[in-house]
């Protein structure tokens, strides 16, 4: 049994009976053998036993009370008996014991409080863990619950575009294409939220094939096109060739749909992306540039952390996942990922990828996610 739980047990024993009864007995047989010997026979080290007793059972006020009486009648076998004079050894041996039995006292004091903080801190753990539990197990059972009604709603909005359960107007075209765009963001948040959950159980899973940086990115960007023109923003490209890797090209492409996406949703109308694929010494680097309002200082290094937002984009539809599952996915190839304020205004997030992936990439981007 672990000395820790000894002590425990201990004090759960003890705490049915009177403390202050047995703190007394050890009293009364110290004097006794104190007081009927000389003062160079010295037992006030006995006092110990009372001291530490006080100090495990009872409050600190009780423990200084004990520590105080076992001082005081230490030093009072110098003078009583009087027909017994304390020569100068023994008035340096009490002395002795006396800074003994202080030493004994803070030092049991401080054990107890050492104790006692490590218990809070366990407890407070133990809570943190199964909240950590909980809030996972809330999130997969949502989103699995979510995902088959979900797919089920688009599979039916599609028959209804489609005119298979009837002929449908122009108008009615109109709402099912806007309701077909919202269940698809729906899916895409339950998928974020699953791929999250997942990665930081088991690690994030890789098809690595080897891939064309460049082509990948345009893809995306070609994507990405729409949503840019609807808000006025104007995107562009400038690719490099030869970024050939050994990647995951899906997972890759859900980082520069995140970070495209979130520089076009951050940035005025009538501003301008720019994502740039640049070659640099032993690995490539991704470049997301955008005239937006930035990042205060304050949050810049939080912008990755799970469900975190910045202050001022709050107004931005956004749960805040996007960045944090990014950074999983470029940490499991073996890649950097930042953000930082341009000097001229706006922000950049940049992503770079060793020509080559060091082994254990994915797992140590497991266990910096959990």
């Amino acid at each position: 049994m672990p000395a820790r739980d000894r002590y425990q047990m201990l004090r759960r024993s003890f705490s049915f009976r009177p403390i202050g009864a047995y703190i007394a007995l050890m009293f009364a047989v110290i004097l006794v053998l104190e007081f009927s010997t000389p003062p160079e026979y010295i037992f006030g080290y006995l006092y110990v036993g009372p001291i530490l007793l006080a100090n495990w059972f009872l409050d600190r006020r009780s423990t200084v009370f004990v520590t105080s009486l076992g001082v005081v009648l230490t030093l009072a076998n110098l003078l009583f008996p009087r027909d017994a004079l304390a020569s100068s050894v023994a008035v340096v041996d009490r002395s002795i014991t006396v800074a003994a039995l202080l030493t004994v006292a803070y030092l049991g004091t401080q054990y107890r409080r050492i104790q006692e903080e490590s218990a809070r801190q366990k407890a407070a753990l133990q809570a943190r863990e199964e909240l950590s539990r909980a809030q996972s197990d809330f999130v997969a059972t949502l989103t699995h619950d979510l995902k088959t009604p979900l797919l089920g709603a688009q599979q039916t909005l599609q028959f209804f575009g489609r005119g298979q359960f009837g002929e449908v107007s122009p108008q009615q075209l109109g709402v099912i294409e806007m309701l077909q765009k919202s269940n698809h963001k729906l899916l895409a948040l339950v998928d974020t939220l699953l791929a999250i959950y997942r990665n930081s159980l088991s690690g994030l899973p890789l098809a690595k094939q080897p891939s064309d940086l460049d082509e990948l990115c345009a893809e995306q960007i070609v994507v990405l096109q729409d949503l840019a023109v609807s808000r006025q923003i104007e995107l562009v490209y400038e690719g490099s060739e030869g970024a050939h890797l050994p990647v995951d090209a899906l997972q890759l492409g859900r980082v520069v749909a995140n970070l495209v996406g979130n520089a076009i949703n951050h940035t005025p109308r009538g501003g301008r992306v720019t994502v740039r694929l640049l070659r640099a010494p032993d690995e490539w680097r991704l470049l997301v540039e955008d005239t937006g309002t930035g990042i205060p200082p304050t949050d810049i290094r939080r912008v990755f952390e799970r469900f975190y937002q910045a202050e001022n984009t709050r107004h931005v539809p956004g749960t805040g996942l996007g960045l944090y599952l990014s950074r999983q996915i470029v940490e499991a190839h073996g890649g950097r990922i930042w953000a930082a304020n341009r000097p001229g205004g706006g922000c950049l997030f940049g992503v770079s990828l060793p020509d080559s992936v060091p082994p254990g990439a994915a797992a140590l981007a497991r266990s910096a996610a959990r």
